[in-house]
């Protein structure tokens, strides 16, 4: 069994500002209580404004769990979910999704799929029509910096995969949510579109600094991609190890050739290994 070790003490921020997202002591069963599955028990997880953190851990630990407690989409049985200052209640409006399945409408073009969340959810329904010129705008400016061009009139099934997931991304960022939430979306695209899309959305949290939260399987991935990365035990999750990602190890694609980037995910795969071994 493991040993469970207190969750990580913060480390001091100025001014004394608390975590943007701060899950204490939660706890969530699916199913009727007592006799449902237990995906999360006594779970502590905090990100701090503008961080872009990862949760990596065995199947079925609660990641994914975790990002639905997160926006809102679940309510824990047990302990706060707070984001942003506030405790959640009800789904968030400042969240924007992306998931392994870029899950578009196939009747609507790339700029109606990506203009959607604008027409669905307030503030931003009501004046949609009003404001669709700058919206458009605006999507076409996502487009170029997630390297699409001439796609705005095409449907989903006039697109590759990866064409599709940058399609995806444009939409979970056009609303320019102060918190991202990612599932896996790389998981499903060959390795050199899936690195393609690592370079362009680090380009595009470096250049908007939103809160990110990563749920990813690969390592490699993790490393590169988060400041910080923290491992879940297998089910009933709660996070065993948290670690700290040098910024030297995420700044191109040759630091991933590195020997502290290989040692790195190493040290990733040993918790990783250990949460799989030996369930809490």
């Amino acid at each position: 069994m493991i040993n469970t070790p207190p969750p990580p003490r913060e480390e001091p921020v100025p001014g004394g500002q608390r975590p943007f997202v701060e899950l204490t002591n939660v706890s969530l069963t699916y199913g009727d209580f007592g006799e449902g599955l237990l995906a999360l028990q006594d779970f502590h997880l905090s990100v701090q404004q503008g961080e872009f953190t990862a949760l990596v851990g065995p199947s079925g630990c609660g990641k994914s769990t975790t990002l639905k407690l997160i926006s809102g989409l679940r309510q824990p049985d047990s302990g706060g979910v707070i984001v942003a200052g506030k405790e959640v209640s009800k789904p968030l409006k400042i969240v924007g999704m992306a998931f392994q399945n870029p899950t578009l409408l196939p009747w609507r073009t790339s700029l109606d799929n990506v203009l959607l969340p604008l027409e669905i959810v307030e503030p931003h329904r009501r004046s949609f029509r009003k404001e669709r010129a700058r919206h458009a705008e605006r999507a076409m400016a996502l487009f170029e910096k997630v390297g699409l061009k001439d796609v705005a009139d095409r449907f989903p099934w006039q697109l590759s995969g990866g064409m599709q997931q940058r399609v995806s991304l444009c939409r979970s960022l056009i609303h320019e949510p102060d918190l991202l939430l990612l599932d896996e979306p790389f998981g499903a695209l060959d390795a050199f579109t899936r690195e393609d899309l690592w370079d362009t959305m680090k380009a595009l949290w470096e250049e908007q600094r939103f809160t990110a939260v990563l749920i990813t399987h690969d390592l490699t991935e993790s490393v590169y991609m988060a400041e910080s990365v923290h491992v879940l035990s297998a089910r009933p999750g709660r996070i065993v190890h948290s670690q700290r990602i040098p910024p030297e190890l995420r700044r191109d694609r040759d630091a991933r050739f590195s020997p502290a980037f290989a040692d790195a995910v190493y040290q990733l795969r040993q918790h990783v290994g250990h949460a799989q071994e030996d369930p809490v």
